[in-house]
């Protein structure tokens, strides 16, 4: 459960501006805030490529349009930022990910409902506060566990995330391997298999020049990089208004598992 009361503060905040610009679907909160979250996080990843690139000495690839990004319309005045968002950025979302993955099937029916200009830019304020890509931990489940913990049917649905430390736990008792197949039968945000991914990356990887482990999987084979990308993890949820399934599939795309795989309904 998120702990920090200053980002509990932050997310608070964030819930009762949603809320009040006319979104009373506390799911449409959720949905909304993830994918304000989920562009954020591109743009974090994609400044940490071009930092790399630099230290190393090699031409920068974008992998997202410089306009595209949230460092370039975050600075908008709100009107435009919201034209620009719902015509331009959020359109592109919707096809970001690759052909036949979970990604690109539920974001099909993705709506952007975020309609006051004033509300996405506070929120989107609030979010840059957040400052989630220094943190130590992947406190991305947290803040779902938190806003799904205003839910009222959230218990009864049992959308709670496992804590960290206990998925990492798991993860190292079953100790996967490259060539293993590995499910979620009810994934929700899908912790347990980003966790088993980066534990199989940093039980292949060359420590750095300081000896501290890396998740880069330099020691992995092509073959085995193609089946970690597009078959190795399957999540399922039985989330019928897909948001999960949606929020699930960002965060696998976002831990570098390009071709998530989560489906909807039961394993069993």
């Amino acid at each position: 459960m998120l702990t920090d009361p200053e980002l509990k503060s932050k997310v608070d905040t964030i819930w009762d501006r949603l809320w009040s610009s006319g979104l009373s679907n506390p799911m449409d909160s959720i949905e909304q805030f993830s994918y304000l979250l989920f562009l954020k996080r591109l743009d974090d990843a994609e400044n940490k490529r071009e930092k790399q690139a630099k230290l190393r000495k090699k031409e920068f690839e974008p992998q997202i349009k410089p306009e595209l990004r949230w460092s370039h319309w975050i600075n908008f005045k709100a009107d435009e930022a919201l034209k620009h968002v719902r015509d331009r950025v959020f359109p592109w979302l919707r096809t970001a990910g690759t052909e036949g993955s979970s990604f690109e099937r539920y974001m099909q029916n993705a709506e952007f409902k975020i309609s006051k200009a004033g509300t996405l830019i506070e929120v989107c304020n609030l979010i840059d506060a957040l400052k989630i890509s220094e943190q130590n931990q992947d406190v991305q489940g947290d803040l779902y566990e938190y806003l799904l913990s205003k839910l009222n049917t959230a218990g009864r649905n049992g959308q709670f995330r496992t804590p960290r430390h206990i998925i990492k736990m798991m993860v190292q008792m079953v100790d996967p391997k490259p060539q293993d197949r590995i499910g979620d039968l009810a994934a929700g945000t899908c912790g347990f298999l980003v966790n088993a991914f980066e534990y199989i990356l940093q039980q292949h990887s060359e420590p750095d020049e300081r000896g501290k482990p890396q998740l880069i999987g330099d020691l992995l084979g092509d073959e085995e990089r193609e089946f970690l990308q597009k078959e190795a993890f399957t999540a399922y949820d039985n989330d019928a208004g897909m948001t999960m399934l949606r929020i699930g599939s960002m965060n696998l795309m976002l831990h570098g598992i390009k071709h998530p795989i989560f489906l909807y309904g039961y394993a069993f």
